[in-house]
């Protein structure tokens, strides 16, 4: 799928999860930049973000998110995704997202970002499609 391609789908579905109130980032604390983001995650050292890591981040903040532990994230609750990004990936109408309907939502800004498709993301294509996908 091309930048083009994704229609509204925010750059904050997928590269605001640095972004989010995680526990080492409490809404007192600044949120960390892109570079911190990539080595929190990036598990074998090689300097990026391949697809097995990312998914990682991704189920970390759905659970850090679902505080009443209802395995749902209220859509209205979710700041990094367009509500429109999110019909888009949405099986049902209610007004709430699953885990996988949050991982697919989340992997469509991945692919979009890695621009070289090598099936990881650098710190340079996360800022580059941040500036450019919003």
């Amino acid at each position: 799928m091309t930048r083009t391609g994704l229609g509204s789908l925010t750059v904050a579905i997928v590269l605001g999860f640095f972004l989010l109130d995680t526990p080492a980032t409490a809404q007192t604390s600044p949120a960390p930049d892109v570079q911190t983001w990539v080595k929190k995650y990036d598990r074998n050292g090689d300097g990026k973000l391949d697809r097995r890591e990312f998914h990682e981040a991704v189920v970390e903040a759905f659970f850090f998110r679902d505080k009443d532990r209802s395995g749902y994230l209220a859509i209205s609750e979710l700041r990094e995704a367009s509500p429109e990004a999110l019909r888009a990936v949405k099986r049902k109408s209610d007004s709430r997202i699953s885990l996988e309907e949050y991982i697919n939502a989340v992997f469509k800004d991945f692919e979009a970002a890695d621009t070289d498709s090598d099936g990881a993301l650098t710190v340079v294509e996360i800022e580059q499609y941040r500036r450019t996908a919003r």
